[in-house]
């Protein structure tokens, strides 16, 4: 029998979790690697584990109602994971193939009923890698899974950005938005960026942004007054930096609301709410929602055949905050929500394969 720890929501936190009991790791399960029935299925062995802001919107009672299931208290959590498969009994995942998708945070899992159907789906479910440029596979989780999806996919339909327009994007040191940034400057746009701290500017800054600003300590609207007007706004924050980014939109402008903002609750964000409506029709400006599924059909393929040549020949930069070991998993979590993160946060389990 071999131990099989795993990361298990410990108790339900009131604002930020606590980053020594919020999450914690179990080693109690073991497992029979040799014997353990798969069920037509297979046995994964996990490499990397995601880490993104949308857990915390899981931190919840399960019978409070949210964009994705919460997390049931006492039990593994989940997430997109990157593993190497140990066993398989079905004939479209061999032994030894690495996978990537929503898996729980535990060392081993078996994933049962492996079929076409599934891995049919594009986009959330399981997809056997095809790593032909030998990248390290925790990349899988962060610049080639979720977050690169979601830079790739609002540059395309949902934005139609045009040589020479202006994008603004807020977050642009993180996991998505340092890629949007090379990306929109390879597409020939202008692109106004922000981001939270000295060295985050200097950090966006060398990735080609052509001007950058520290919101903390500048004026948002100010900032993109002084070189907007904004065709395109990629927002990945809400609230206030959307107030000031729809202030300064140019004529039929596109907005690309990315990830769980729901910033308007109260009395007085619904009057914003309702200003903002009135401002976009004023502009004929769009705001489109980007769920990465949505998009996956249409440019998965693309995706796949494009960003990882692009990063292995050097045309892209990656920046990710790899932490090591499940013990790791509040630390990074806190890390991620209040910003002390550069880049893609990551949780590697073993460093010797990546």
């Amino acid at each position: 029998m071999t131990t099989n720890p795993r990361i298990i929501f410990n108790e339900i936190p009131h604002g930020l979790p606590n980053p020594k009991t919020c999450l914690i790791v179990d080693n109690t399960l073991s497992i029979d690697l040799d014997n353990v029935p798969l069920q037509g299925g297979i046995l994964v062995k996990a490499l990397a584990f995601s880490l993104d802001p949308y857990m915390r919107n899981r931190m919840r009672p399960v019978d409070i109602q949210g964009d994705i299931d919460a997390f049931p208290l006492g039990e593994t959590i989940n997430g997109f994971s990157v593993a190497v498969v140990l066993r398989s009994e079905t004939p479209l995942i061999q032994a030894g193939q690495h996978v990537y998708g929503f898996m729980n945070y535990q060392r081993y899992s078996v994933i049962p009923s492996i079929d076409a159907a599934v891995l049919g789906l594009k986009g959330l479910s399981l997809q056997v890698l095809d790593n032909k440029y030998n990248l390290p596979w925790r990349y899988y989780v962060g610049i080639l899974g979720m977050s690169g999806q979601t830079a790739y996919y609002g540059l395309k339909d949902i934005s139609n950005p045009k040589p020479g327009e202006t994008l603004y994007i807020s977050a642009a040191c993180g996991a998505v938005g340092h890629l949007v940034v090379q990306l929109a400057k390879a597409q020939g746009l202008k692109v106004i960026a922000s981001c939270g701290s000295d060295q985050k500017v200097s950090l966006v800054k060398s990735l080609g942004a052509d001007h950058v600003f520290n919101y903390k300590t500048a004026d948002t609207a100010a900032e993109l007054n002084a070189h907007g007007p904004i065709d395109i706004y990629f927002d990945l924050v809400g609230g206030p930096t959307l107030e000031a980014a729809i202030d300064n939109l140019a004529c039929n402008a596109r907005i690309i609301i990315c990830g769980m903002i729901s910033q308007y609750n109260s009395g007085a964000d619904k009057a914003y709410g309702v200003r903002n409506l009135w401002l976009l029709n004023r502009y004929r400006a769009r705001m489109q929602g980007l769920v990465v599924i949505d998009w996956a059909d249409k440019y998965l393929d693309e995706f796949h055949d494009t960003v990882p040549r692009d990063l292995a020949a050097g045309k892209l930069k990656y920046l990710e905050h790899v932490y090591h070991g499940m013990d790791k998993i509040g630390e990074a979590l806190v890390d991620l929500l209040v910003g002390n993160n550069i880049g893609k946060s990551v949780l590697v389990l073993e460093d010797d394969v990546l």
